[in-house]
């Protein structure tokens, strides 16, 4: 069935016409009329992004054909933006547009992950944080994810050095409840689990973030917030890459390509680090750290067509390998319970697809169909032997997307077919049995931008998961159970109200906008909630989510100061049932737990003329363990009624101050939290608190010429001991040197 609406959908993209077009066509400057390379271009139809173009090294842009109607053409680049310029398509002909960008200290960028459709940032009414490549290059991350810390609202945790297992907190939530995408590739696992050790920067064009449930947009998983990751196509025909050497024998090489011709583009990057990972000599056990070296290899490669802006299509793939030792805890060790190192190993081989068509003017109807399949097999291998863990998906949908003047509507399915393989999941023989998992979502979602000053987004998507039978397993805790089929409705709405000044509003003149929403998110339960159980309906967590922030921009400077406070209450979570629980249900797990987290998101962000920038983040959050239901005193262990959750700090600062002279550039990264309760390393219990901690990274750059940058960074630059994780000790000081290679046409 799948296949044949996908071959009707492509079949139905290379046969529709097009009324008569206008090709729009421009050229973007900076203040002073200087060409911006690979600035980018957003054309706007009602409230959505219909096309997005890449200028050139000399700052020129299009051809893009059109059809008749109006639209507001944006432009920005690191630095710079430019409020909507608005044209006219009547009859066929050619309209040139120049795009003379002002100094700002946030940009306007594309959207893809806040709402049914591409939006502008300027038009977005969620929570939304964009990392865009040069940011990325400017604080010369090793992986996307480190790129995290500077967003409010959200908590990284590693555990331990490079290729350490990297836990993403969104506003207090789980580490399983953030979606991560990558050009529409889901990297998550059965169950919503992520690690984000093994993301590398190559390739990366924008990484979104969007904080609160998107389960209205995205379905289940999408619980805490969205990390969506969109590779670099199109621009001039670019080559390059970079070479890196640092601290504890690691290097680092990525190659990546991007550019456009004609009415194709492309993307692809590949990238190989390896670590001999720390080696130092601890005494909590008596010797040298061994078994923690670190490798990976991922690739990645896409393609897309587009001879108009109401007609495209695209694929991408993305591939990889990660190998890192395992040596357990050997940092704190509050009750002296440490062995030594262990000589546990894991290795990851994900892969994934994805292909995606867009079709149709929205005046009218715009079509959408896309695909993606991902598979991430893992083996665990210790003393005792390996073990193997494997996540498969695939997901088809279509959404349909109308625009009538101020007013967008969208509504479509989408089907996700998931399976899960655990070495330790077995049937009455000992022999491995897959989880199988249907969800079905059905959406609609409705976009009102009443007016510059307003705009209201809300969404409403049915989910119905089914789970597939299970045999009973061999030790008489899971029985055999039948399929059960869940049914569960999330809603979601949002909305932005300028209180001074309007979206198109610059630094000149200053803006105070108001934004608030709410919204429900789901996640159904992991592998292994599922194989360890008696229950036949675990039924999935469930979050209800409020914030309501406020931005601010003084008339006359590059400054923008926004705070945003967020309420959320986390129920039906999936706990054991031991003695302590014993009232509150039959079953051996059940949905019966409940928290709660709430806190302020604070930023800053300045630009001056001449180049310096600071983007500063604060975020105090409260979290609280509450009491089952069904029992007025208990909790999941290792909790009591009213801890804290573990690993959320009350509060966490990081701030990024860059600064130029000539060629050169000086920047300076410091990231620091406070205690956080956390769980004693060897055993999970019981629960005792983390010290806090504080460390600076200084580097910095310079441009030997328009092809080549050379850079150096020293991290941790004041040599702190410190531990992300209770009992695993976070990289001391280390220094890197490299250099970047960037070869255009």
């Amino acid at each position: 069935m799948i296949r044949s609406v996908l071959l009707s959908a492509f079949v139905f993209l290379f046969t529709v016409t097009s009324a008569a077009a206008d090709v729009v066509r421009g050229r973007v400057t900076d203040p002073s009329g200087r060409p911006l390379d690979r600035a980018q271009v957003l054309i706007v139809s009602g409230g959505s992004v219909i096309a997005t173009v890449t200028a050139d090294r000399d700052g020129k842009f299009g051809p893009v054909t059109l059809p008749p109607g109006d639209y507001d053409v944006l432009a920005s680049a690191p630095g710079f933006r430019l409020p909507a310029r608005r044209v006219t398509v009547a009859k066929e002909g050619t309209i040139d547009v120049e795009l003379k960008l002002e100094i700002a200290a946030v940009h306007e960028s594309v959207v893809v992950s806040a709402a049914q459709t591409d939006r502008p940032l300027s038009r977005v009414t969620d929570s939304v944080t964009v990392i865009d490549r040069a940011d990325l290059n400017a604080r010369q991350y090793e992986t996307a994810s480190e790129a995290l810390r500077l967003v409010p609202g959200f908590g990284l945790v590693q555990s331990g050095g490079r290729g350490a297992v990297t836990s993403v907190f969104p506003r207090g939530g789980e580490s399983d409840y953030t979606l991560v995408l990558v050009d529409g590739i889901s990297l998550n696992a059965f169950g919503g689990g992520f690690d984000g050790a093994h993301l590398p920067t190559s390739g990366i064009d924008r990484v979104e973030v969007v904080r609160g449930p998107q389960s209205a947009v995205f379905g289940s998983g999408a619980i805490g917030g969205i990390v969506n990751i969109i590779t670099r196509k199109a621009g001039s025909p670019t080559f390059g890459g970079l070479v890196e050497l640092a601290g504890q024998g690691t290097n680092r090489v990525s190659f990546e390509t991007s550019g456009a011709r004609g009415t194709w583009s492309w993307g692809g990057s590949f990238e190989r680090l390896a670590s001999d990972g720390d080696t130092s000599f601890r005494d909590s056990i008596n010797g040298n750290v061994f078994n923690d070296d670190y490798e990976r290899l991922i690739g990645s490669a896409g393609v897309a067509w587009s001879d108009r802006a109401t007609r495209r299509v695209r694929a991408d793939v993305r591939f990889g390998r990660d190998e890192r030792g395992n040596p357990g805890p050997y940092g704190s060790d509050p009750l002296g319970r440490y062995f030594g190192i262990e000589e546990s190993r894991g290795v990851n081989k994900p892969r994934g697809l994805s292909g995606s068509a867009v079709f149709g003017d929205s005046r009218r109807l715009r079509h959408t169909v896309s695909v993606s399949w991902m598979d991430t097999p893992s083996t665990f291998t210790t003393s005792f032997g390996p073990s193997e863990d494997r996540s498969r998906r695939t997901v088809a949908r279509y959404q349909a997307d109308a625009e009538r003047g101020s007013l967008g509507l969208s509504v479509g399915a989408e089907i996700v077919k998931e399976r899960a393989d655990n070495s330790f999941v077995t049937d009455a023989g000992f022999e491995g049995i897959p989880v199988n998992r249907v969800l079905a979502g059905f959406f609609a979602e409705s976009r009102w931008d009443a007016s510059p000053r307003f705009a209201l987004t809300g969404g409403l998507r049915v989910e119905r998961i089914q789970r597939n039978a299970l045999p009973a397993d061999a030790f008489g805790s899971r029985p055999a159970t039948g399929d059960d089929i869940v049914w569960s409705p999330n809603p979601k709405i949002s909305a932005a109200w300028f209180l001074r000044g309007d979206r198109t509003s610059t630094t000149a003149t200053g803006w105070t906008k108001i934004r608030a929403g709410a919204g429900l998110g789901i996640k159904p339960p992991t592998v292994f909630e599922v194989g360890f159980t008696n229950n036949p309906s675990l039924k999935p967590e469930r979050s209800r989510s409020f914030d309501a922030g406020i931005e601010h921009t003084l008339a006359g400077t590059a400054l923008v100061l926004d705070a945003t406070a967020f309420f959320n209450r986390y129920d039906d979570l999936i706990v054991g049932i031991g003695l302590g629980l014993s009232g509150a249900s039959t079953f051996t797990s059940d949905n019966v737990g409940n928290a709660r987290a709430a806190g302020v998101e604070m930023g800053a962000h300045w630009r001056s003329t001449r180049g310096d920038a600071i983007h500063a983040s604060y975020t105090f959050l409260s979290t609280e363990m509450l009491s089952v239901e069904n029992l007025s005193t208990g909790a999941p262990a290792p909790y009591v009624v009213g801890d804290w959750l573990i690993r959320r700090p009350r509060h966490a600062f990081s701030i990024d101050a860059r600064c130029p002279f000539g060629p050169a550039t000086v920047f300076v990264l410091i990231n620091s939290r406070s205690r956080t309760l956390d769980i004693e390393p060897n055993f999970g219990a019981p629960t005792m608190y983390s010290d806090g901690y504080g460390v600076v990274t200084l580097g910095g750059s310079y441009r030997i010429n328009r092809q080549f940058e050379a850079y150096a960074r020293v991290a941790n630059l004041l040599d702190n001991d410190y531990e992300e994780a209770l009992g695993y000790p976070a990289q001391r000081r280390s220094a890197a040197v490299g250099l970047r290679v960037a070869l255009s046409r």
